[in-house]
């Protein structure tokens, strides 16, 4: 078995593996398997759709774009990316509800951070309750809800998670400290039975019966002060010698019992802390990474996917023979946004023949919008012609003059000695100097 093929077998066993965990809904250990059929096997678009579809199950929509276009523009026929992408475009407000959910999510962590944890779960509801498979929010939710010792509602929480990916380790986690944390019902303490010893030792009395005591002598009024006032101190003596210090020692036990239960607590909940507050800044870590990723997917004209839709566009205008809007497309495109080697590699053909045939058309362009008064869509297409072609010196003429009526005089002045000192049209120098102020 030769190394290529070696590869395609773990990478399909792979992916195997990740479509059967997924068809189990354990999402997070079909997307580690996805990853690494795809570090084997990038061009695999099957197990990029599926990733995709993973992600947007998670409730992270803008990860599942990306997977998808980066599918499409390596399989342009036959690809069930195409079907997802129109899907999410004939569902109108998918993307506001998508920004509105990451949102509330960033405002909630920022709440939580100053310490307003009531406006936190408030923000996070919301978001939920818009986009109920939002595993960050929900994740979150019963985070905030253990530090809150509300455990049915974070159990709510986690079970939602678990209905959404069976495996969760963050999910079964929280799981864990609910179960522990949670109410516990106490049983009921059977009542005592009075017990009753040497009870067969004592002779019933009859109604004859007299009880005779040994001596009897009548006390006197003087005798009988003095034998109350005897037993007074004796009982006095009794509680202060022999109570007092028996109910003291047990006050003091059940004291020292109740500080060291209290003690123990605290310190319980002290670590419980320690462990949320370390779970709460791994979320906050989770948070910047979505808000950047999505803020850089989708938006403006600028972002990710919109540069990935404009190779897709000029691809589709060179099917068509309509190289006029290739290149109309192509002045708008910013490669430095696209990070797939292979679109690269398309890119770097584009400007190969852009560079050829396509500088008179972005020239033109220019003309055009220079006419229409939008100089500054002019100056983009001049500029694109002379990445393509350094030589363009119409082009650079053109640039200087617009640059020179924005008040840039030095990025003007340069463009216009440039052209004075390497330009062959000698009537193009003499306007440049003319331009320039010589």
């Amino acid at each position: 078995m030769d190394y290529e093929r070696k590869i395609r077998v773990i990478a399909n066993s792979y992916y195997n593996m990740g479509l059967e965990k997924a068809k189990l809904r354990d999402l997070t250990g079909s997307a580690d398997c996805l990853k690494k059929c795809l570090h084997f096997n990038k061009y695999m678009t099957d197990a990029r759709n599926l990733l995709g579809l993973i992600y947007y199950e998670a409730g992270e929509v803008g990860d599942a774009l990306v997977q998808w276009v980066i599918s499409k523009n390596l399989q342009h026929e036959d690809n069930r990316a195409d079907y997802y992408l129109e899907a999410i475009q004939k569902k109108k407000g998918t993307m506001d509800l998508e920004r509105k959910a990451v949102r509330r999510f960033n405002q909630a962590l920022a709440y939580v951070k100053s310490g307003s944890e009531d406006l936190a779960i408030l923000q996070l509801n919301k978001a939920v309750e818009d986009k109920p498979n939002y595993v960050k929010a929900q994740l979150l939710t019963a985070l905030l809800c253990i530090v809150r010792e509300d455990y049915q509602k974070a159990g709510k929480a986690v079970n939602k998670v678990l209905s959404i990916d069976h495996n969760h380790p963050k999910a079964l986690y929280y799981k864990s400290i609910v179960k522990e944390s949670g109410p516990k019902a106490k049983p009921e303490r059977e009542p005592e039975k009075r017990k009753f010893k040497n009870v067969s030792s004592h002779r019933q009395m009859q109604d004859d019966d007299v009880i005779i005591p040994p001596s009897y002598k009548e006390n006197t009024r003087d005798q009988a002060v003095l034998n109350i006032l005897a037993g007074l101190l004796l009982g006095a003596a009794v509680v202060f010698f022999m109570v007092m210090p028996a109910n003291t020692k047990a006050i003091n036990d059940n004291h020292n019992k109740e500080m060291l239960k209290y003690s123990e607590q605290l310190s319980q909940a002290n670590q419980k802390a320690d462990l949320l507050t370390q779970q709460l800044n791994t979320l906050e870590s989770d948070k910047k990474t979505a808000e950047e990723s999505l803020a850089s997917l989708t938006n403006n004209s600028d972002s990710v996917l919109a540069q990935y839709q404009a190779v897709i566009g000029i691809l589709q205008a060179y099917k068509k023979d309509d190289f006029p809007s290739a290149v109309k497309i192509y002045a708008g495109l910013n490669p430095e946004l696209i990070a797939s080697a292979d679109v690269q590699a398309i890119i770097v053909e584009i400007k190969k023949d852009m560079a050829q045939k396509g500088c008179p058309i972005l020239e033109s362009l220019g003309d055009k919008a220079m006419e229409a008064g939008d100089s500054q869509s002019a100056l983009n297409n001049y500029l694109k012609c002379i990445e393509l072609k350094p030589d363009s010196w119409q082009a650079k003429f053109k640039t200087a003059v617009i640059y020179k009526g924005m008040d840039q005089k030095e990025q003007a002045n340069a463009l216009f000695s440039d052209i004075i000192n390497n330009s062959k049209d000698e009537t193009l120098s003499a306007k440049a100097k003319t331009e320039r102020g010589f």
